[in-house]
């Protein structure tokens, strides 16, 4: 057997503390970073060391128990750390259901992120009675893989590529999709779910590179006397899943590579069942190369009162 050290109990308090840098922040990445942030009042050493993490998720979920004064002190803790640390690759701010967020500081922070060689960044803020417009929010992600988008605020888009890596796009803020898209030469998923398409007449989803696209609106979301259309041009689309409201006419082109596709059109409470119809069998009219189909039972319903 190997002898045993013997330690004076007053010299192990802070043996932890004498571990190396790395050991020090694998450890920290175990953690939820609420947690890795707490240890900051460890120690001296401690006091920074969560900031040279690489990924972070930050959030508050109970609006209950939270005002807008904790929701704005968290953004401005994110704020610091864009600005202390070089080392964030993933980057996740979530603040639900609470209303009166500054917005400046919803735009600064994108801008900072901006500077940041971030890979994954998922940003879900605000509240629907929020009635803001954020300027200067998107300057470009050189690096940027997948970007989530929860936002309850206008964003306000100039042209141009803005995420020339990007993979991945899921976002619920209709007043911003079109530009996104065009900002986005190779993107391969793309996810639009409960947007309320209130000021929104026409969205095309025309992207070449395109491979899987999912379309999840509340089928509340639309009122059913709002004109809308989707046109999807996407050669190279493999994969479609829809489940939205009835009434809006798809305009599907050039879908000749998909291979499997899911339709859940809603049924309910229709005014207009003939137009619904004629949306739908338009829908599937367009994936007819389809080699895997699944229909919901509204969605037949709906296509039967063309007859």
């Amino acid at each position: 057997l190997t002898d045993v050290v013997e330690h004076n109990v007053c010299d192990m308090n802070d043996m932890i503390s004498e571990l190396p840098e790395d050991v020090l922040l694998y450890i920290l990445s175990l953690l939820p970073t609420k947690d890795a942030v707490r240890t900051s009042i460890l120690a001296t050493k401690w006091r920074n060391l969560w900031t040279c993490l690489s990924a972070f998720d930050f959030e508050i979920l109970d609006c209950k128990s939270y005002d807008p004064e904790s929701a704005n002190c968290l953004l401005d803790l994110v704020q610091r750390l864009l600005h202390k640390s070089s080392r964030i690759e993933r980057l996740c701010v979530q603040i639900f259901r609470t209303t009166n967020i500054d917005a400046n500081k919803i735009s600064y922070l994108m801008y900072s992120a901006s500077k940041h060689e971030i890979q994954y960044l998922r940003l879900s803020l605000g509240d629907r009675s929020d009635k803001l417009v954020l300027l200067h929010s998107f300057f470009g992600f050189e690096s940027l893989n997948e970007l989530y988008l929860g936002l309850e605020y206008t964003l306000y888009i100039s042209n141009g590529n803005f995420f020339p890596s990007l993979k991945t796009l899921v976002v619920s803020d209709e007043n911003s999709v079109q530009r996104l898209f065009s900002g986005c030469p190779v993107l391969l998923e793309l996810t639009l779910y409960n947007c309320y398409w209130e000021n929104i007449k026409k969205i095309s989803v025309a992207i070449s590179t395109l491979k899987k696209l999912i379309i999840c609106f509340n089928i509340f979301c639309v009122d059913y006397d709002h004109d809308m259309t989707v046109m999807i041009d996407a050669v190279n689309l493999l994969s479609l899943r829809c489940t939205c409201n009835p009434t809006i006419e798809f305009i599907p082109v050039n879908l000749t590579s998909i291979v499997d596709a899911c339709i859940d059109l809603g049924y309910d409470y229709l005014d207009n069942e003939l137009y619904a119809a004629h949306c739908a069998i338009k829908l599937l009219s367009g994936i007819s190369n389809v080699k895997s189909l699944k229909l919901s039972n509204d969605t037949l319903q709906c296509e039967s009162g063309n007859k």
